[in-house]
């Protein structure tokens, strides 16, 4: 086989394997990547070869293995889809061919068609008005629950029902055991920490109704503020208790006088 023509199929073999196309499947049912995969042999084949037999195989395998890339991909997030494509060419393909192994190496430029990046967008601008949507009913909720998070709140709207029976209303247990559970309605945990943890000392001292029991508590919370050296916090905690504490000192005093 004389040399012009062993040039001539290893031209064929390149100019059909230096831009494959492909459209891909992503992880959004109806959005397509679109690629252009260039493969590159690490060695000439041995003579004879069929190029368009060698062509097929190299095209059929890096096609399916990009599509293997990025089928669990969002399109939402183009540069991390890329980045998998890259992940899984890094390592060489082998072809076989006529009892001979061909290595392939290869890239892929991968991006969307017009059509498929509006897709996208609309399904952006979907799921930013369900977010809206959805963080607004769960502010509601969270409002309604904290509104009706203490037995005298479920009370006075026990009593605005139009067929509310003034002179039957709901035991001091049932409304604290519906108080309680209120106060248990889960909260954003993609709030800020600061902002749990209120929630969550606000739902403890509410486990505690008497004022005698509260003013300790505020007391210990001082306390502890004022190891941590920070003074001026515990002088304003305490402040906030000092009417609890007046309250206290003159029952006392009535009891015992």
């Amino acid at each position: 086989m004389s040399s012009s023509s062993n040039r001539a199929r290893q031209r064929i073999l390149k100019r059909k394997i230096d831009a494959i196309p492909a459209i891909l499947r992503s992880s959004r049912p109806g959005i397509h990547y679109t690629a252009t995969i260039c493969a590159t042999l690490s060695a000439k084949p041995q003579m004879p070869f069929d190029p368009e037999e060698i062509a097929d195989r190299i095209r059929s395998t890096l096609r399916t293995a990009v599509a293997a890339a990025v089928r669990e991909q969002d399109p939402i997030d183009l540069p991390a889809a890329r980045d998998a494509c890259a992940r899984h060419l890094r390592t060489p393909h082998r072809i076989s061919h006529r009892q001979q192994s061909i290595e392939v190496t290869a890239s892929v430029h991968l991006d969307l068609a017009d059509s498929d990046r509006r897709a996208v967008e609309d399904l952006l601008a979907a799921m930013r008005t369900q977010a809206t949507t959805d963080a607004l009913a769960a502010q509601r909720a969270v409002a309604f629950a904290d509104q009706l998070a203490h037995p005298a709140a479920l009370l006075t709207r026990w009593l605005q029902q139009p067929d509310a029976d003034v002179a039957r209303p709901p035991g001091e247990r049932e409304l604290e055991s519906l108080a309680r559970r209120l106060r248990e309605y889960p909260k954003d945990r993609d709030e800020p920490l600061e902002l749990q943890l209120l929630y969550l000392l606000r739902e403890f001292l509410a486990e505690f109704p008497k004022e005698e029991q509260k003013l300790l508590l505020i007391r210990l919370l001082a306390g502890g503020m004022r190891a941590a050296r920070k003074p001026r916090h515990a002088d304003r905690v305490e402040a906030l208790a000092a009417p609890l504490a007046d309250g206290h000192a003159e029952n006392t005093t009535g009891v015992t006088s």
